[in-house]
This record gives structure tokens, sequence and C-alpha cells, in this order.
């Protein structure tokens, strides 16, 4: 008995992970960060680009139309919003937002959070099935 069960068990995990939900997925990945600095004597600031990638990592393509956005957060507030388009399955879109920090702030660590937002909540499962990969956190 119990060696049926461990065999049951083992073909069901090895069959692979399938998908975590049934519809469309949006992810955020790969935050990276440029900085172009300024300069103190003109009393130029920093300008941060920080890019990132959003997927449809489901297996169905959001609906057409659907209004949605990234936002990128910094100390709690939002600094920074984007339009996005709907995504088709497995299609990526990459974002770039801009910030600028005095240059007397340069030796200090930026801790961002990019985070996706579903704008029409009743068409929530169908365009974004999960919130668990919906925003990224990173400090630089």
């Amino acid at each position: 008995m119990i060696a049926a069960f461990l065999a049951g068990m083992l073909a069901f995990a090895s069959s692979g992970p399938g998908p975590l939900c049934p519809g469309a997925d949006i992810s955020v990945t790969d935050l990276q960060i440029k900085v172009i600095k300024g300069s103190p004597r003109t009393a130029t600031a920093d300008r941060l680009l920080i890019t990132g990638v959003f997927a449809n990592v489901g297996n169905l393509a959001q609906q057409p139309r659907v209004a949605q956005h990234a936002e990128l957060v910094r100390d709690g507030s939002v600094v920074a919003k984007q339009p996005l388009p709907a995504l088709a399955a497995g299609v990526a879109y990459p974002l770039q937002f801009r910030i600028f920090r005095d240059t007397s702030q340069r030796t200090d660590p930026i801790e961002v959070l990019v985070r996706y937002v579903l704008d029409d909540k009743n068409r929530a499962p169908r365009n974004n099935c999960s919130a668990t990969n919906d925003s990224l956190t990173k400090t630089f």
C-alpha cells in the first residue's frame, strides 16, 4: 500500500510543474540600473535608469485593451508609472523608468520596487490569474 502511494507521488512529481493558473499571468523580472552621473559643480543630479521586463508567463493571452500599468515605488511612494499593453502568452515587454538622485547620495544604496497593477479588477481572473510574481524588489 505504501509502495503504491510512493510510486504515485513519484510519478506526480516527475511529470514536471504545470502552469500555476489557467489564464494570463504577468511576471516582473530582470531589474537593472544604469547610473548617469551628474556634476556637483553644476548642481546636476544623477539620472538613474531602472529597467525591467514584464512577461506573460501564463498559457493564455490577455484580453485586448486591458487597463494596466507598471509602477516604480521608492520609500513607500509611487514615483513613476508606465502603461502596459495587453500581452500574448509568452510575450515579454521591456520597461524603463528614469528617476533623479542628488550627487551627495551617490554612495547610498537604492531600494526599488517595481510592480504590476491591473486597473480593471473585475477582469483579474482572465488577465492575471496569479499575484505571486507581480512585483520585484531590488537593492542596488
